[in-house]
């Protein structure tokens, strides 16, 4: 996402939902393990294994933790400054929703209750506790499970190492902020394949990319408000993406243990987001979902609908 260098000041004093959402000690949590992480990743990982001509300007990019952002999935890049902004809220939120898809999944509970909470939340706009206080989920109970805790770490560190390629993406590409409909979308497809070529150069796939995006469609607009928006969530986006998974699963898959294996799931992930960019192409579908979820998973089930012990 980019933002405009006027507007950042304003995001960062946004009053958010997610302001509500965490505590200090979340926060504090944030800044000492992911925010450390995070750097790490930028310089060795992304940097790092850039193509050796980019590597002088990328040098110059920096990142920035403030508390809140402008919804709780908000990730976002200046270019001019080249400074990329992950909130520590939304830092934390993707955590829970990475833990939250992977208890309700351990414990083979219905995943249509989280669909229902992401759009009670983010499309909706309801006044939600944080994704693991709203199913009274305690997060050290679930995370002592071994599949939560293995399948939660995959989901979050290669969702967030996809988000943080796709904005030094924007940076190196020299990408403008403030740009609308057909542009940005332009920019968005330019940053996602950015980010893809990093992973392709490190042979091993985003796995959490596909659980971001059936969070992130969300908070998008529908309709004729599309064309409005700077950074919209498009089916063209997924598919452009499932598209290159499925041209070239071995680029995604040579450094695992078991690169045949590797690729296979490849092929599934982009099976998955190809589905799930013709889902988000129907506004007809976004529309009529959220009645579905209203009926069969409804808010008022969140606190049953797969608690901790």
């Amino acid at each position: 996402m980019l933002i405009r260098a006027a507007t950042v000041l304003a995001f960062l004093l946004a009053q958010t939902a997610t302001a509500q959402m965490y505590t200090d000690a979340d926060r504090a949590r944030v800044m000492a393990r992911a925010a450390p992480n995070l750097q790490s990743v930028l310089q060795d990982d992304i940097i790092g294994n850039l193509p050796r001509a980019q590597r002088p300007y990328a040098a110059g990019i920096r990142m920035v933790f403030p508390p809140h952002g402008p919804s709780p999935l908000a990730f976002y890049a200046d270019p001019r400054s080249q400074t990329i902004y992950f909130p520590q809220d939304s830092i934390r939120f993707l955590d829970d929703i990475a833990t939250l898809f992977a208890w309700f999944q351990s414990k083979e509970c219905e995943p249509g209750m989280i669909q229902t909470y992401l759009w009670a939340l983010l499309r909706d706009r309801q006044n939600l506790a944080s994704p693991l206080r709203a199913f009274h989920i305690d997060r050290d109970i679930a995370l002592a499970d071994e599949f939560t805790n293995n399948v939660s770490a995959k989901i979050y560190s290669s969702a967030l190492q996809f988000i943080l390629a796709h904005e030094v993406g924007h940076i190196l590409l020299q990408h403008r902020g403030g740009l609308q409909g057909a542009a940005s979308q332009s920019q968005e497809i330019a940053a996602d394949r950015f980010a893809l070529d990093h992973f392709a150069r490190l042979g091993a796939m985003p796995l959490g990319i596909s659980f971001y995006y059936v969070a992130a469609w969300w908070q998008d607009p529908l309709g004729a408000a599309v064309a409005d928006s700077s950074h919209p969530v498009s089916p063209d986006r997924i598919a452009a993406i499932a598209d290159g998974f499925a041209a070239n699963p071995m680029d995604f898959a040579h450094s695992e243990p078991d690169p045949a294996q590797g690729a296979i799931m490849v092929e599934s992930v982009a099976k998955d987001l190809a589905n799930i960019a013709q889902l988000a192409a129907s506004d007809g579908m976004l529309s009529l979902l959220p009645m579905g979820l209203e009926r069969d998973f409804p808010v008022s089930r969140f606190a049953t609908a797969c608690p901790t012990p």
